[in-house]
């Protein structure tokens, strides 16, 4: 008999995920719960999805619409910091169901799956890495027998008073084996999901990924799910992905959060080739290395609707590029960021502060770089060693270092480097971005886009106030303390 699933995202709510930038918070309709959906739809089973972070749902609002589902099996999704909101909603459906299973996945769990079991005992199960081949067949299994399965690969399990961890499932090789996503499930999508207004050019929109797994190995991500090779969805896939979000759903803005979009050229000519020739009436944005774009590239990419190209820049300073292998220079970086201007482009900066070996001086140089690239926007997060990551591992030694999962949301100081206070980061955070949003030139290039665009007027309104607190650099006295949040 089909089952009915209820796929939810943590209940996280506002202030947890971006603590003194709620003011400026956006949401984003999660492509994973939607792609899990549809592989479920696809299966023959009746599928809800919800997600409670977007919606700003609490533990409470989020189970009562579970339950007034009914279904057989509850699938939460939950980041690191929204972990425990996880095991909070986790716990009322236990409550209220004891004999209905709750199993999660995500980032957090396939980095952490035993020390998440314990942790969080209502959860059953944790499905590890890339969650679609395991999940179809977690179904089949729970069809057939109505029990969870205990030794299906891809999987962390409890054995009585035990945790056994299965063998890793094989990453998917074929992406375009994968259903079309199922977006319709999405109460309210695409018109109640508002993303940052710096990043949409139209109205209505959407987010999608189109690659997974990256070669690079930067110390402080986590390729734990998605593994070190890229694979693509072919062009042809990537356009019917994007042309069923315009035809379907009126989607004019997409935004492709890829790490490693641009990594694969030839598949990004081509893709591209594909909008121009078919006429696609979307405009989209993506994120890309310096080392990985050309200027032809960049000029090809501008005709096919491309607008807004995000850099993760990370620091100024060649030491720390260096010791985090992000192996980029500054050359580079400079070089990229000036042909997206020479090409039309919008450009955005991404930039970590709190290194392993960070000084006075390389929290200086990262300012300086911030001002001197020609860039439109700039992003500015805290170093945090991330489950999964390379520094996750070796943090406490080389600093001070809160490993509360709940405060570990980028923007949060979780961790200090040996030779710097937690004050010392706050304050270099709110220097650099009041020094590049205090500059005429920028103040003038985002007000005539609010007036262009005044549907985004709001947001940019919101975004500015919350940027002009985050410029008060508050005292702090310890890493992740209540008052650095």
């Amino acid at each position: 008999m089909p089952l009915r699933i209820t796929l939810v995202t943590a209940p996280v709510d506002l202030e947890t995920r971006y603590g003194r930038f709620s003011g400026a918070s956006n949401t984003e309709p999660s492509f994973a719960l939607v792609l899990l959906a549809a592989v479920a739809r696809r299966a023959g089973h009746e599928v809800q999805c919800l997600d409670a972070s977007a919606c700003n749902l609490s533990a409470t609002e989020t189970a009562d619409r579970i339950d007034s589902f009914a279904p057989h099996l509850v699938g939460i999704s939950a980041t690191t910091v929204g972990i425990h909101a996880a095991g909070e909603l986790a716990a009322i459906l236990q409550a209220r169901h004891p004999e209905r299973p709750v199993i999660a996945g995500g980032c957090h769990a396939t980095a952490l799956p035993s020390e998440t079991l314990k942790a969080f005992p209502p959860i059953n199960l944790l499905v590890m890495g890339e969650g679609e081949a395991t999940f179809a067949e977690l179904l089949t299994a729970l069809e057939s027998t109505g029990t969870l399965p205990d030794t299906l690969a891809g999987t962390a399990v409890r054995r009585g008073p035990d945790i056994h961890i299965n063998p890793p499932r094989e990453l998917i090789h074929d992406l375009d084996s994968l259903p079309l996503p199922a977006w319709e499930l999405l109460d309210g999508f695409p018109t109640r999901f508002h993303p940052s207004p710096a990043r949409v050019l139209r109205w209505p929109c959407a987010s999608v990924v189109l690659t997974r797994g990256c070669p690079n190995q930067c110390t402080f991500c986590d390729r734990s799910v998605f593994g070190n090779r890229c694979r693509s969805y072919s062009p042809d896939y990537a356009v019917r992905l994007f042309k069923d979000l315009r035809t379907r759903f009126g989607v004019r803005e997409i935004l492709v959060e890829d790490d490693t979009f641009v990594l694969q050229r030839r598949h990004v000519e081509a893709f591209c080739r594909e909008l121009i020739d078919q006429r696609v009436d979307v405009t989209w944005s993506c994120l890309g290395r310096a080392d990985r774009v050309t200027p032809d590239l960049l000029r090809l990419m501008r005709q096919a609707g491309c607008w807004h190209l995000s850099f993760g820049i990370e620091s100024g300073d060649p030491g720390i590029l260096k010791s985090v292998c992000k192996n980029l220079d500054l050359t580079q970086i400079r070089n990229a960021v000036q042909w997206c201007r020479d090409a039309g482009m919008v450009t955005k900066g991404f930039f970590i502060v709190g290194f392993p070996g960070e000084t006075h001086e390389t929290l200086e140089a990262t300012r300086r770089v911030a001002m001197n690239l020609p860039l439109d926007d700039i992003s500015i997060m805290q170093m945090t060693p991330f489950p999964g990551s390379a520094l996750y591992h070796t943090a406490a030694r080389t600093g001070t270092f809160n490993s509360d999962w709940r405060k570990m949301n980028a923007l949060n100081t979780v961790y200090v480097p040996t030779g710097l206070t937690l004050d010392d980061l706050e304050s270099a955070r709110s220097r650099i971005l009041r020094s590049f949003y205090t500059r005429p030139s920028i103040l003038l290039r985002h007000a005539a886009r609010a007036l262009r665009h005044p549907r985004m007027g709001w947001g940019y309104l919101k975004g500015g106030m919350a940027l002009l607190r985050i410029f008060q650099a508050p005292k702090t006295t310890s890493p992740g303390s209540p008052e650095s949040v």
